[in-house]
């Protein structure tokens, strides 16, 4: 036998057992009926193929070890880049979640970004630092689209294409093995000095309507229900799958949040533009006029970190001294 026979048996025989590891005989099963499935699709566009180009047509004994050969370095090619580029996402390059510290010499921001899935690590270290500086005399600003009609909500899961309620954070950190942000954990620590900078239900609906009077692209959309979807996949995997699902996820997440220019596209190509444009530049011009407006000069405040290059620039128009001062990460997804 020939030793790239070898090496093709040793690896396909490797795959075999992390199959049977994964989801036992189902999963054996799964991986040797696919590879037979493609065997067979791959023969016959090469018996196409060389009809068209007069060539001889390999027997099928031989082109099944070909084919072999092919798909094993092929696995081992995509495992090792795959799992390379997810190790270096979760365990060296995790996402930073900065906290900017910003001044114009008479008030002073920090400004902790968000985002209402992570770790409970991370969620416990914001609670420490709420605590820290509020018994400096801090208060805490803080982000959570207030309620509002049924209708606008229903107005709104239509615009964003998703049936979004109050679970969908819940199931969505399921498939990242984190949790669903709770605003509860950060309210009244030392003391109630807490306020909710935001728009509501209703606000964010009608910005939206007048936006888009003119337009119907949207109409047709319905809304997709996406628990339903989360449940009846976590429902299909066991708890190996999850583990491995988890991390990929996991590993996502960490690259997006790192990456500004994917976070761009996806919200360019992947998104409703009008709504998002709602969502993030009204509630810019929100936190602008708070911090200017607002009596105290010591503001701690969580909020989503595509805001945060905006309201800085919102800020410096209106007056120009408004700098940054100091940065600080938290890594909210870091094994």
């Amino acid at each position: 036998m020939k030793i790239t026979n070898i090496i093709t048996v040793i690896i396909l025989i490797i795959y075999l057992i992390i199959m049977y590891y994964l989801n036992s005989f189902y999963g054996l099963f799964k991986f040797i009926l696919s590879l037979l499935i493609y065997t067979l699709i791959f023969y016959w566009l090469h018996y196409i193929w060389v009809n068209i180009r007069k060539k001889g047509l390999m027997i099928f004994t031989d082109f099944l070890i070909y084919f072999l050969n092919r798909v094993s370095i092929f696995l081992v090619f995509i495992t090792i880049l795959f799992w390379t580029l997810t190790y270096l996402s979760n365990e060296i390059y995790p996402a930073p979640m900065p906290e900017y510290t910003i001044s114009n010499w008479t008030k002073t921001i920090k400004f902790q970004a968000m985002s209402h899935i992570w770790t409970k690590t991370f969620y416990n270290n914001i609670v420490s630092n709420i605590k820290e500086y509020k018994n400096k005399w801090w208060v805490y600003f803080y982000e959570w689209v207030k309620p509002g009609s049924e209708e606008s909500l229903k107005k709104f899961n239509k615009a964003i294409w998703i049936e979004f309620d109050k679970n969908l954070y819940k199931n969505f950190s399921k498939l990242y093995w984190v949790i669903n942000q709770d605003n509860r954990i950060f309210m009244w620590l030392v003391n109630d000095l807490d306020f909710n900078i935001d728009l509501n239900m209703d606000q964010i609906v009608k910005l939206y309507e007048e936006k888009t009077k003119n337009k119907k692209e949207y109409e047709t959309k319905v809304p997709v229900d996406a628990n339903k979807i989360i449940i009846e996949t976590l429902s299909k995997l066991n708890e190996k799958e999850l583990k491995i699902l988890v991390y990929i996820n996991q590993a996502l997440l960490n690259f997006i949040i790192s990456n500004e220019s994917t976070q761009s596209f996806l919200t360019n190509n992947f998104a409703n533009k009008d709504l998002f444009d709602v969502i993030l530049w009204e509630r810019n011009i929100i936190i602008k006029d708070a911090i200017i407006n607002s009596e105290y000069n010591k503001i701690y405040m969580t909020y989503w970190l595509l805001h945060f290059k905006w309201v800085l620039k919102l800020l410096k128009e209106e007056d120009s001294k408004w700098k940054i001062i100091d940065t600080k990460n938290l890594y909210p997804i870091k094994n």
